[in-house]
C-alpha cells in the first residue's frame, strides 16, 4: 500500500506532462501528412476534392509572408493572390491541422468569389514559430496582427474577412471584439468551441476513463506553469456579446469532436448581424463536403452582403 502511495505523485506527473504534450506541445509536419491524412480517413469524395484543390493551388503564383506576434514570434502564412481582389480572407486552421488541410477545398470556390487567400500556419504548427498551441488564447492575439498587415499591403479600404475552422474557428471568434481595421467586414466561424475548458472537458469525456473534471483541472495547472496560458482566460461567448462584426456561423450536426451545441450558444449570444448554418449529418470540419451547395450559398451571401456595405 505504501508504495502506491510513493508512486502516486510520479503518475500524476507523468500523466500531466503527457497531456500537456499531446494537447499543446507543436507538431512539426513531414511532406505529404496533409493527403496521408485526407487518404487514411476513408473518405474518397474528401479526398477527391483535396487532390483537386492540390493541382488548383500548384497552379497560383504563392508568396510566403511573414508578421511577428507580439509576443515575439515570427508567424508564418502564404498568400495566394487574385488579380483583381474584392476583398482578402485570412484563413486560420484546427488545432494540429494546417491550412492546407482545413481549407483546400474551398479555395477555388473562394478564388471564384474574387477573393484572395492568406493561409495561415498559428503559432506552434507549420512554419511559425512557438512551442505550444494554446486552443485560442494566445491565437486569438494573433489575429490582429495579420488584420493589420493585410490592411498595410493591401489598403485601409480594402476588405477583409476573418475565415476560421475549429479552433482557427474559435481564434477568430474570440478576437471579434478585439481592436482591428475598420477594413474588417465579417467573421465566418466553421464548427468553433466556446471556451478552451469546454472543448477539453468534451473532448476528455470521451478519451479517458477518469473523471473529466479531474483531467481539465490537471491540465490546466500545467497549461499555466509550463505553456503560460490558462484554459479560463479567454471565452468566444464573452468576445460574441461585445462584438460589432457581422458573423456566419456554420457546425455540422453530426460532430463528435466540438459538440454542434456550442455553436448555437454563440449565435445566441452574438450581438452583432449574424447568419447560422447547421448541416445534418456532418462531423467535425465536414460541413462543406456534406452539404456542399448550402455551405456555398451561405458563403456566397455573406461576402455579398458585407463587402460593399
Amino acid at each position: 500500500m505504501l508504495w502506491v502511495l510513493f508512486l502516486l505523485p510520479f503518475c500524476l506527473v507523468f500523466y500531466g506532462f503527457a497531456l500537456l504534450h499531446n494537447a499543446c506541445a507543436r507538431r512539426d509536419r513531414s511532406d505529404g501528412w496533409e493527403e496521408r491524412s485526407v487518404a487514411e480517413s476513408g473518405d474518397r469524395a474528401w479526398l477527391d476534392a483535396w487532390r483537386a484543390g492540390s493541382t488548383w493551388l500548384a497552379r497560383q503564383e504563392v508568396e510566403d509572408l511573414t508578421v511577428q506576434s507580439d509576443d515575439g514570434f515570427v508567424l508564418h502564412a502564404l498568400l495566394v493572390p487574385h488579380i483583381a481582389p474584392r476583398a482578402t480572407v485570412l484563413l486560420f486552421h484546427g488545432w494540429r491541422s494546417s491550412p492546407e488541410l482545413d481549407f483546400l477545398c474551398l479555395l477555388p470556390f473562394l478564388h471564384s468569389l474574387e477573393l484572395q487567400c492568406i493561409l495561415i500556419d498559428e503559432r506552434a504548427q507549420g512554419e511559425s514559430e512557438g512551442q505550444y498551441m494554446t486552443f485560442g488564447a494566445r491565437e486569438r492575439l494573433d489575429v490582429p496582427v495579420w488584420t493589420a498587415y493585410a490592411a498595410e499591403r493591401f489598403g485601409r479600404r480594402h476588405p477583409l474577412y476573418l475565415y476560421g475552422m475549429s479552433m482557427g474557428a474559435s481564434a477568430v471568434l474570440m478576437a471579434s471584439a478585439l481592436h482591428m481595421n475598420a477594413n474588417v467586414r465579417g467573421v465566418i466561424a466553421d464548427c468553433g468551441f466556446t471556451t478552451p475548458r469546454e472543448v477539453v472537458s468534451a473532448v476528455l469525456r470521451n478519451k479517458t476513463p477518469l473523471p473529466a473534471y479531474f483531467t481539465v483541472w490537471l491540465l490546466n495547472w500545467y497549461t499555466r506553469l509550463f505553456a503560460g496560458f490558462s484554459l479560463d482566460e479567454c471565452s468566444a461567448l464573452d468576445a460574441l456579446r461585445k462584438t460589432e462584426l457581422p458573423v456566419l456561423f456554420i457546425h455540422g450536426k453530426a460532430d463528435r469532436f466540438v459538440p454542434s451545441y456550442m455553436t448555437k450558444q454563440m449565435y445566441d449570444a452574438c450581438a452583432s448581424g449574424k447568419a447560422l448554418l447547421l448541416v445534418e449529418g456532418a462531423g467535425h470540419c465536414r460541413s462543406w463536403l456534406t452539404d456542399r451547395a448550402g455551405y456555398e450559398a451561405a458563403l456566397r451571401e455573406f461576402v455579398e452582403q458585407h463587402t460593399w456595405k
